[in-house]
C-alpha cells in the first residue's frame, strides 16, 4: 500500500476542496494540519525547507500548502481537479 500524506489546514482555502477529492476519490490518506501543533508545523517545514518541490514557493515566500507526499514523492497540488489527475497518475485507488 502506497503511503499518502495530505499537508494542509482547514483555513487555507485551497485545502479543504483538495482534502475533499481525495476523499470523494476514496483514496486513503492521512492529513496533517499544520496548524493543529508545533510539530506538525516543524515536519512540514522541514520538508518544504529542502524539498526542491519548493524552490519556487521559497522565492515567493509562500507557504506551499496543500501538498501530497506519495511515498517520498513531494507534490504541491493545484487545486481539486488536480488531486483527482493525481489519482489516476499515481494509480492511488489500485491497492
Amino acid at each position: 500500500m502506497r503511503k499518502v500524506i495530505l499537508y494542509g489546514t482547514p483555513t487555507c482555502g485551497d485545502c479543504p476542496p483538495v482534502k475533499e477529492a481525495l476523499t470523494q476519490a476514496g483514496v486513503k490518506f492521512a492529513f496533517v494540519d499544520v496548524c493543529e501543533s508545533v510539530g506538525s508545523l516543524k515536519k512540514f517545514l522541514k520538508l518544504r525547507d529542502t524539498s526542491d518541490a519548493y524552490a519556487q514557493v521559497r522565492e515567493k515566500h509562500s507557504v506551499g500548502i496543500p501538498t501530497l507526499v506519495i511515498d517520498e514523492e513531494v507534490i504541491l497540488v493545484n487545486g481539486p481537479d488536480h488531486a483527482r489527475d493525481l489519482v489516476e497518475k499515481y494509480k492511488l485507488l489500485e491497492e
